[in-house]
């Protein structure tokens, strides 16, 4: 499972540096705002995925949880509320949406890896 999560975090970066390449070879959109939008994707997914680990181990302890938990949620409120304070020429709303996206997409891309290949009927 470990493996899974680490290939879903490097699909993520993947997907960050190539959106932001590619718009700011076509000028579609702002690269700076797809970088800080994957940014935050990665930081959500790494605590998200920090918090779930220590919510496995049998007996938790608060004082462990309840940080990374605030961790979290500060994260979550406070990378898009940056965003919001920079100028528009860096960032808008579809460049950060875009750099969001790679979390999700970077599951499904894995989720569909991990299909079994169909059976053909000649073998």
């Amino acid at each position: 499972m470990n493996f899974r999560l680490a290939r879903i975090q490097t699909a993520m970066l993947a997907l960050t540096a190539s959106f932001a390449a590619v718009a700011l070879v076509s000028g579609a959109s702002l690269p700076v705002g797809i970088v800080l939008g994957g940014a935050a994707a990665w930081l959500d997914f790494v605590v998200i995925k920090s918090l779930a680990s220590a919510m496995l181990i049998r007996r938790p302890s608060p004082a462990h949880v309840v940080p990374m938990a605030l961790t979290k949620s500060l994260a979550l409120v406070a990378v898009p509320g940056c965003a919001l304070f920079l100028p528009a020429t860096l960032v808008d709303g579809v460049s950060f949406a875009l750099g969001v996206t790679t979390l999700p997409l970077a599951i499904v891309i894995d989720a569909l890896r991990a299909l079994p290949e169909p059976k053909t009927g000649a073998a």
